[in-house]
């Protein structure tokens, strides 16, 4: 199986995943195996359907990485944010069960650790509605795959709590999940004026993270809360809201910043350089390739904005080449990525694939591993080109979260890290 642009979908191509309704999530329109036919191709476009999982033989190794429970999980996510996205964009108070989000956060989390080798952001919600219920979401997703990889860091920044509820990251789905939620009670010109500029130094804007904490305040655990209240925060002290001290108003830095905050704010820099929200009177533009992404959060001012250890996280689930995706090499081979490294991301495993405007001309040829084979790089994504964004392990940027793993147990005892300032 490989993933294709739904305009380059083809009259007789199969699909090997089913296709979930772009306004109801939970609901299945076409089912895998389905053949594609050309009213058919034409209805999908016009629901908005971005990519499609398409048969090809030979690539069976990926159906490993994508699973339908995962993403049926995911929808169930989706859904469950819909109604109040719907609620508050006609202008009723939303009505919140607490209970049924944290509910499909668990469910997720359970289905991930079920299908383990799919536990990475392999592609976003497709056709989602409304952009932000789709930035909302895959935010949350890419925050809790960080978590879980994460479980051994979550154990030394919450080490006053017992392991297991420390590693526990359904506080953190719920509160990521609900990390805007203060956007319901703003105007929504101040919201539209936001979607024009991004300007994060909008003070009217800026209020919607104390806005959003007064809402989950006592409903959530206090650690979902301090998500809410603190996913603006920058690990350089930049960032919002500044409290008060004895020296004056100041933003957190560090590890002051809550972990699960620090978490929610880099994935939700991740998605907001990859796919910015527009506003409703503008296009979104086209997303950026991850590669391209990735590689801007290691310049600055983006750098320092991230906590280092959970960028490293974020690599871990967010390849720059994921398998399923089109990719052609610098000798001019078009294949299908089958697999990929965390610790070398940018050098993964290519198939190398045929015509895929004809099915019957679908055949396999030679698997290129690029960690093997350092002459040759991607230079095409999705047919976008991502030469120059390559990026490589060194000894200034290592991705080596097992050894990071391993340096934090053995000297654990020697550890001091100043305490909290945040509920853990």
């Amino acid at each position: 199986m490989l993933r294709l642009s739904a305009i380059h979908a083809k009259p007789g191509m199969q699909l090997a995943m089913p296709v979930l309704h772009p306004k109801h999530p939970s609901t299945i329109l076409l089912k895998a195996g389905a053949t594609l036919e050309p009213h058919v191709i034409a209805r999908l476009q016009q629901f908005g359907i971005d990519e499609l999982w398409i048969a090809y033989p030979g690539l069976e190794q990926i159906a490993e990485c994508v699973s339908q429970e995962v993403c049926m999980a995911r929808a169930a996510l989706t859904s469950v944010l819909a109604e109040p996205f719907d609620q508050a964009r006609t202008g009723v108070d939303p009505q919140l069960d607490y209970r049924v989000f944290r509910r499909a956060v668990v469910d997720l989390i359970d289905r991930l650790a079920d299908y383990p080798h799919s536990a990475f952001y392999i592609q976003e919600m497709n056709g989602c509605g409304s952009p932000m219920l789709r930035f909302a979401t895959n935010v949350a997703y890419i925050a809790v795959l960080i978590g879980l990889k994460l479980d051994f860091y979550l154990e030394h920044q919450r080490s006053r709590l017992d392991p297991a509820r420390a590693r526990d990251v359904s506080p953190l789905g719920v509160g990521t999940l609900l990390r805007d939620i203060g956007y319901m009670r703003l105007d929504p010109e101040v919201i539209q004026r936001y979607l024009a500029t991004h300007d994060e130094s909008d003070p009217p804007w800026q209020q919607h993270t104390q806005l959003g904490f007064d809402i989950v305040r006592g409903e959530v655990d206090p650690s979902a809360a301090a998500v809410v209240l603190h996913h603006h925060q920058r690990f350089d002290g930049s960032g919002f809201p500044r409290q008060m001290t004895g020296t004056g108003l100041v933003a957190l830095h560090g590890t002051a910043i809550h972990v699960f905050a620090r978490i929610a704010a880099a994935a939700e820099l991740y998605e907001s350089l990859r796919l910015p929200l527009a506003p409703d009177d503008i296009e979104a533009p086209l997303p950026l390739p991850p590669v391209r992404v990735l590689r801007l959060m290691q310049q600055q001012p983006y750098s320092d904005w991230i906590d280092p250890v959970i960028f490293l996280g974020l690599c871990a689930v967010v390849p720059p080449y994921a398998p399923g995706s089109i990719v052609e090499l610098s000798n001019g081979v078009r294949g299908v990525v089958v697999q990929w490294r965390p610790a070398d991301p940018c050098r993964p495993v290519v198939r190398e694939i045929g015509n895929l405007n004809d099915p019957d001309q679908y055949a396999t040829g030679e698997q290129i591993d690029l960690n093997e084979r350092r002459d040759l790089c991607v230079v095409l994504w999705q047919d976008q080109d991502v030469r120059d964004e390559n990026f490589y392990p060194s000894e200034t940027l290592r991705f080596d979260l097992p050894g990071i793993a391993r340096a934090m147990i053995n000297r654990a005892s020697d550890l001091n890290e100043p305490p909290l300032s945040q509920a853990s």
